[in-house]
């Protein structure tokens, strides 16, 4: 699991994150909300280090993956992004082929010997997002030729093919047509039998749909964390209460 204590995140002279700890457990989805700029992105950036790319970023506390304090430890990066794979806002496929992108990660990482199996694994993990079929007979034209929906489900399969434990998922379906969305959560509530999922959302109805545990936060705080059906239907806090009531978004 994923386990953070006393995390304090600082960039520049502004304290984002305040004395967080939470657990996300494994093989369940845990949806983060809570009002724009309470600092639910900048969690989830730190359970990679892509955090560490913001310029005046200070952290301490601790963050460990598996047991493994990834601040303070020297956590080797490239392997930790593999272990948690990331879906960002809007898809962002390379550009390259479609084969190739789901094929990026496991030629960095060195994954397979001969082409036979990477080319089964590719097959593999576009079938898992559902794209297997959609593609057929234009597996080697540029990814760019999908549209949104697909391309954010090719992300996805990049993300799967370096099999990681865990998933983090930014607002990964904001950007898409409601039928697409649909289909990419549909996806995570399938994938969490195999993959630990963390998501952020502003969408209440989206985490009432697919959370089994929820993070609220709010000013840079984790405010109330628990199971999905005892912090929508008996918030302990009173924060919660009113964000989950409209009172403020």
């Amino acid at each position: 699991m994923i386990e953070i204590k006393n995390l304090n995140i600082h960039i520049k002279d502004n304290h984002i994150l305040k004395d967080v700890n939470v657990t996300f457990p494994e093989k369940q989805i845990t949806c983060i909300i809570g009002p724009s700029g309470c600092g639910k992105t900048t969690l989830l950036r730190t359970l990679n280090r892509l955090i560490d790319s913001v310029e005046g970023v200070r952290m301490d506390g601790q963050v460990l993956v598996d047991g493994q304090d990834i601040i303070h430890s020297g956590a080797e990066i490239t392997e930790l992004r593999r272990k948690i794979g990331l879906v960002s806002q809007r898809p962002c496929p390379l550009p390259m082929s479609i084969f190739d992108n789901v094929a990026y990660g496991c030629r960095i990482n060195k994954m397979f010997k001969n082409r036979r199996q990477l080319i089964y694994h590719v097959q593999k993990n576009l079938k898992a997002v559902g794209l297997l079929e959609e593609v057929k007979g234009r597996i080697r034209t540029p990814a760019a030729r999908l549209s949104i929906g697909q391309q954010q489900r090719l992300c996805l399969a990049r993300s799967l093919a370096v099999q990681p434990d865990y998933i983090l998922a930014d607002e990964a379906t904001s950007a898409l047509d409601p039928i697409s969305a649909k289909t990419v959560e549909d996806l995570f509530v399938k994938l969490k039998a195999d993959y630990s999922i963390i998501m952020v959302t502003h969408t209440l109805r989206q985490a009432l749909r697919i959370a089994d545990n929820v993070v609220f936060m709010y000013l840079g705080e984790v405010v109330e964390t628990g199971p999905a059906n005892q912090v929508f239907n008996n918030p302990q806090h009173e924060l919660t209460q009113k964000y989950l009531t409209g009172a403020f978004s």
